[in-house]
C-alpha cells in the first residue's frame, strides 16, 4: 500500500497518475490530505511507502468553518508520528514545492533535508525532492523510481 500525504488536489492527482502508470490500482494507494487523518490511518495501517508533502493542514475543512491553513511543519508532524510508532524503516519520499524544509526551527535546503532527518530523527530510508508543476520536471522521474523500486 502506497500512502500519499498531499493536500493539493492537482499534485495528488499527478502522483496518482504515476501510480496508475506503474499499475498500482486504486486499492494499492491511499490519499490523505491532513495530519489528523494520517495519524488515524497509521493506527490501523502500515504502508509500504509514503509520498509526503511538508506543508499540510492539521485537519480537514469543516462545513462553515473555512479552510484550515497548511502548516509548514505538517509533514514533520507526520514524521514524528512514524517515529513514535517505531516505523521509521518505511521508505519515504518528501515531495515539496518549497526550496527549504524547516526542521527544529531551522531552514534546510531540500537537497540537505533528507540527510538531516536521518541524522536528527533516525529515519533509515528517506529522500526529498523539489516539486514543480512544469512538464518533464525532475520530481516525476524521482517519484517514478521511488515507487518502482
Amino acid at each position: 500500500m502506497i500512502l500519499i500525504v498531499e493536500d493539493d488536489a492537482h499534485k495528488s492527482s499527478q502522483i496518482s497518475d504515476i501510480c496508475v502508470a506503474l499499475e498500482y490500482d486504486i486499492d494499492g494507494r491511499t490519499i490523505v490530505d491532513n495530519v489528523k487523518d494520517v495519524v488515524r490511518y497509521l493506527v490501523h495501517n502500515t504502508p509500504l511507502k509514503i509520498v509526503l508533502d511538508m506543508s499540510l493542514p492539521s485537519h480537514k475543512a469543516l462545513p462553515g468553518q473555512g479552510t484550515p491553513v497548511p502548516m509548514p511543519t505538517g509533514g514533520i508532524e507526520v514524521l514524528f508520528e512514524l517515529k513514535m510508532k517505531k516505523i521509521m524503516h518505511i521508505p519515504i519520499l518528501i515531495l515539496t514545492q518549497y526550496p527549504e524544509i524547516e526542521i527544529e526551527g531551522e531552514p534546510y535546503p531540500i537537497d540537505e533535508s533528507a540527510e538531516t532527518l536521518k541524522e536528527m530523527y533516525g529515519f533509515k530510508n528517506i529522500q526529498a525532492c523539489y516539486y514543480e508543476s512544469k512538464k518533464n520536471a525532475k520530481w516525476i522521474n524521482v517519484t517514478t523510481e521511488f515507487l518502482r523500486n
